[in-house]
């Protein structure tokens, strides 16, 4: 059975057209709604970098003295016999002097590098720059983060759909049961889990790693290769996909149990609507909240995959983040804080575009405060 009639669909067409078609513009997202949620999203965006700046020179010890620690006291004597010769040697090659500078001035200077993008070289990769690293791990981190959300994200809600449907029957107990036993679990002990059963017991999947080392020395474009990183890229999916899906099936659930309790779902039932037609246009209303956390939830899924790369040895950005607060390596903590920030910022201001061409409602709601 179709969702809409024909008529439905040029009804709705029409009616999202003339609502949001601004009378002096002739653009359908309403102009003074665009400049005030982009005026908010560059106020957070502003926030966000400044709090990643602060945050880890609030992490206990010096980047300078843990360079030096690692260069120096860990590896021996480089640099000649007098060891302030060899620190002094060491600040120069690295150019950790900045960060002997007083917070306000590594403050501006974080700024200029933020306008330039250029977050200069990595302390604990030296001498691979800041930009070269987020480059060659971004595609492996958003390899396994993408399609673990859209997974998550249908799965899900899916999922919570039949929940709400079946509302204090057997399967809305056995899918809760199920949500809340996710929800105990942190996703380093699902990965081990999955590891333990799935890769060491059954030996069906790999251990970690991003492809076969030992068959490919390089990343090459050849149709092996590929199928060596999907191989490989199983298991940290499923994991964030398991870890993902409580969040999504608990919100599913929630939004369409009201909805299917409203007064105008009772007015297509006694119009003679099915009830499969009814519950199909309460759960397109209840995916309206769940499409905005849909956004949010990149860049959570990014700082989750921290403790997933980690476990399976997988070269992205979570692994690179964990090495950088490791070694407090501030230029790369710099590099991957703006990249998530501002990728988090752009996606919740399209979201929020989009939500309004869903929901036109919500443009004219906001707009009437100003």
């Amino acid at each position: 059975m179709k969702l809409y009639t024909n008529d439905d669909t040029i009804f709705i067409v029409i009616f999202i057209y003339l609502y949001f078609k601004d009378s002096n513009s002739g653009s359908l997202v309403r102009r003074d709604f665009l400049i005030k949620r982009g005026i908010y999203y560059i106020i957070v965006w502003f926030i966000g970098i400044t709090i990643d700046f602060i945050l880890p020179r609030l992490i206990p010890g010096s980047a300078l003295a843990s360079i030096i620690y690692s260069r120096i006291g860990g590896a021996g004597s480089n640099y000649g016999q007098n060891v302030q010769q060899e620190i002094q040697i060491l600040v120069q090659q690295l150019g950790l002097a900045q960060y002997q500078q007083p917070l306000y001035i590594q403050y501006f200077n974080y700024l200029k590098e933020i306008v330039t993008l250029n977050f200069g070289v990595s302390l604990t990769e030296f001498p691979v720059s800041v930009s070269t690293i987020i480059t060659e791990a971004a595609p492996w981190t958003f390899g396994i983060v993408i399609p673990a959300i859209v997974a998550s994200f249908f799965i899900g809600n899916l999922l919570g759909r039949v929940a709400a449907l079946s509302r204090g029957k057997i399967s809305d107990y056995a899918i809760l049961g199920l949500m809340m036993f996710l929800y105990t679990f942190p996703v380093f002990v699902t990965g081990e889990i999955l590891i333990e059963v799935l890769a060491i017991d059954l030996h069906i999947f790999p251990t970690g790693g991003q492809y076969n080392t030992f068959q490919f020395l390089k990343p090459t474009m050849s149709l092996p290769f590929v199928w060596s990183v999907i191989y490989h890229a199983i298991l940290p999916t499923l994991t964030l996909i398991i870890f993902s899906l409580g969040g999504w099936i608990m919100g599913m659930r929630n939004n369409m149990i009201p909805i299917l309790q409203e007064d105008y779902m009772n007015y297509y039932r006694l119009m003679g609507v099915s009830e499969k037609m009814v519950a199909s246009k309460a759960y397109r209303l209840a995916l309206l909240p769940n499409f905005t956390s849909f956004s949010i939830s990149l860049g959570y899924s990014v700082l989750g995959a921290v403790a997933i790369e980690y476990l399976f040895n997988y070269a992205g950005l979570g692994y690179f983040f964990n090495q950088a607060i490791t070694g407090l390596d501030y230029p790369l903590l710099s590099g991957i804080f703006f990249m998530l920030v501002t990728a988090m910022v752009l996606s919740n201001f399209v979201a929020d575009i989009i939500y309004t061409i869903i929901d036109p409602r919500a443009s004219q709601e906001e707009t009437e405060g100003l």
